[in-house]
This record gives structure tokens, C-alpha cells and sequence, in this order.
């Protein structure tokens, strides 16, 4: 299965914000506020050059006024050497507060942990009751859970089937979620789960909130994963790893 790789700096941010103060900004900036731009962060570039960190749809760009204030470049900057010297403040004023927040949310959301609560590797992975490839991901990261080094928290969600989310209903309103989930992953989907007649309101709420999670995330597919890599950057994969994604992911390169 194709799959996509994404990559968001998750580095905590220390600097306080140096958006404008002033009341009006020079034209240009206000022009592209007003076409639908947020401006995220200020800079001083080579020569006291102003520049401006500026996100649109999600994307991140930098913006430098020109000495007259009536005019704008947006794009990179480069130095002498081919550096690209937008990078940066792209990644300080737009990608790691995105990633962080992205992080936060994964976080607080609904999800059934496997493995150590201490293990040095944290990943999260939406899985549909009915998808081979979440069950085949299972249990190759079973050596993983098993050593210590990786949790794995699944977030269901139910996506691929009219009954999926009655399903992962099943899985997360048992008395034991974890133990279900692991029992039915091993089973490769065979095992009978006690469907419930009535979903718990606080159930149908989570697994909404999964879906929606996912959806903003840019998963399209399940298993949609999400891990830190070594520099502390969260990562996107959508499908089933193969051996080499698979020991990144399990964080074996860190």
C-alpha cells in the first residue's frame, strides 16, 4: 500500500512572540492578511532585512519588506552558499507550534495503550476493527511492546464498515479495553466481540472525535500512524510499514 510521510517539529518553543505590536503594519503585510494570511512571527534577515512568517492553509512562508514598506517579496531566502535561510523561522513560527498542538491532541484523545507506560517510544495508530492491515501492523510491533521499548496507543475508529463503529464500541466498552483489543488483534479479527446494544454516549462522542482527529491529521487510510522521530519530529506514515519504516517508527534509529 502507498503511503505518504510527513514531517512537523515538535522542538518547545522558549522565544516570545515577536508579532507586531504596532497597531497598523506596513501595507503590504496587512494585503496579505486580508487574502486570508496569519501572521505568525517577525525577523530581522541579513542587513536588518524585515522579514515575516506567514502561514497559509496550513503552509508556512516568509515574507521581506522592501526599504520603500510599499512592497513584498514572499518566498526563501538564500545565502551566498545556497542555504536556505527560511527554513528556521518557517519551522519556529509555523511547524513546531502545529506539531505540538497536533501532539497534544493525539494526547487527550480516546485511545487503548499496549506495552509499557514507560517505554522511551510513544506511538499512536488509528485502526478500524475490520482493517488486515492495522492487524498485521499489530503484530509486528509486538517484539517491541514486548522488550519494553515501544506503547502503542490505538485510537479506533470506524470507518470501512457500516458496523465498525459498533464494533470498536465493543473493543473500548469492554471491562478490560486493552486485553480485548489485544485478544482480538491476535485472533486476526476472528474473535466474537459482545456488540452492545446501546453505545455509550461518551463512546460514540470518542469515536467521532477519533475520526475527526484523523481527518485533520491527513490520515485517509488505516492504520494511520504517528511517532516522534530522533530530532524530535512527528511523523506521518498511512498503511502498512514495511521492515525498514517499521524499525523507525519503533524508534531503533534513535
Amino acid at each position: 500500500m502507498k503511503h505518504a510521510v510527513w514531517t512537523l517539529s515538535l522542538a518547545l518553543l522558549t522565544n516570545t512572540s515577536a508579532l507586531a505590536t504596532d497597531a497598523k503594519l506596513p501595507a503590504p503585510i496587512s494585503a496579505l492578511q486580508q487574502q486570508g494570511f496569519e501572521l505568525k512571527g517577525e525577523f530581522k534577515g541579513p542587513g536588518d532585512l524585515p522579514g515575516y512568517v506567514m502561514q497559509f492553509q496550513g503552509q508556512g512562508t516568509t515574507v521581506f519588506l522592501t526599504p520603500d514598506k510599499q512592497h513584498a517579496i514572499m518566498g526563501n531566502l538564500v545565502d551566498a552558499s545556497g542555504k536556505n535561510l527560511s527554513d528556521a523561522q518557517v519551522e519556529k513560527w509555523v511547524y513546531a507550534p502545529m506539531a505540538k498542538e497536533m501532539w497534544q491532541k493525539l494526547e487527550k484523545n480516546h485511545w487503548i495503550a499496549a506495552g509499557k507506560a514507560d517505554a522511551p517510544q510513544i506511538v499512536y495508530a488509528f485502526a478500524d476493527p475490520y482493517c488486515p492491515y492495522c492487524t498485521q501492523f499489530w503484530l509486528n510491533a509486538q517484539p517491541w511492546l514486548s522488550s519494553g521499548k515501544v506503547q502503542l496507543r490505538v485510537l479506533m475508529v470506524g470507518m470501512l464498515r457500516p458496523d465498525s463503529g459498533q464494533k470498536a464500541a465493543a473493543i473500548m466498552m469492554s471491562d478490560h479495553p486493552a486485553k480485548t483489543l489485544a485478544e482480538y488483534e491476535n485472533s486476526k479479527g476472528k474473535m466474537t466481540l459482545n456488540v452492545p446494544a446501546t453505545i455509550k454516549p461518551e463512546i460514540t462522542k470518542a469515536l467521532e472525535n477519533n475520526l475527526a482527529l484523523m481527518d485533520e491529521l491527513g490520515g485517509s487510510a488505516t492504520p494511520s500512524i504517528y511517532y516522534l522521530n530522533k530530532d524530535g519530529r512527528l511523523q506521518q506514515h498511512q498503511g502498512l510499514p514495511d521492515e525498514a519504516t517499521m524499525k523507525t517508527i519503533m524508534g531503533d534509529d534513535k
